[in-house]
């Protein structure tokens, strides 16, 4: 393995910790796992991260950066919050299946860990992706489009766990139909609007 930049490696050892994480889960992976799938030594590895828990919190960290990254670029040019809503929601399938090895290594820890970091990070990200949805549903709130006494928040958990019911379930037993995505969506939807 030629000898890389810290980023370019740092980067590479996500990667490769990522596949590693996916074969094996988070708790039944190790850094030896890691290091020998990268071609290294561990104390390579641990130069750039102290230990497995901040492997998987760089993975974690870096799916919510991209998906926030994704979902902006999705609602950015319109204006409609409605459609929005709309195109936030049936982008989630592409997006999962983009990111099919991290969602099984996410979800995987989430079931399994009890890694205190772990979970915290895990946290740290639906949070993350609930205050996304959240602004989105008060942008419409604040429209008109959407009922003003609904707690915004609740209604971004629920896209959340909607959303995580569907990784799993995609990731696990295949594709779900374009046509069933769209019916969930506009139940939502109706459930939503005034």
């Amino acid at each position: 393995m030629p000898r890389l930049k810290a980023e370019q490696r740092r980067e590479q050892l996500i990667q490769v910790a990522l596949q590693v994480f996916a074969r094996g889960g988070y708790d039944g992976s190790t850094t030896a796992e890691i290091a020998k799938a990268a071609e290294i030594t561990e104390p390579i590895l641990y130069r750039h991260f102290k230990s497995k828990q901040d492997l998987f919190i760089a993975i974690v960290r870096e799916v919510s950066s991209k998906t926030i990254e994704q979902w902006s670029e999705a609602v950015k040019s319109e204006t409609d919050p409605e459609e929005r809503f709309r195109k936030l929601c049936a982008g989630l399938p592409e997006h999962i299946k983009r990111h099919a090895d991290a969602y099984h290594v996410l979800h995987g820890a989430l079931t399994n860990s009890r890694d205190k970091r772990v979970i915290d990070v895990i946290r740290e990200h639906y949070n993350t992706l609930q205050g996304f949805i959240r602004d989105v549903i008060k942008a419409g709130q604040d429209a008109g489009v959407f009922r003003p006494e609904m707690k915004a928040k609740s209604a971004a958990w629920h896209i959340i766990m909607t959303g995580v019911g569907y990784a799993t379930l995609s990731l696990n037993l295949g594709s779900i139909d374009r046509a069933s995505i769209g019916e969930t969506i506009d139940e939502f939807l109706r459930g939503m609007k005034q």
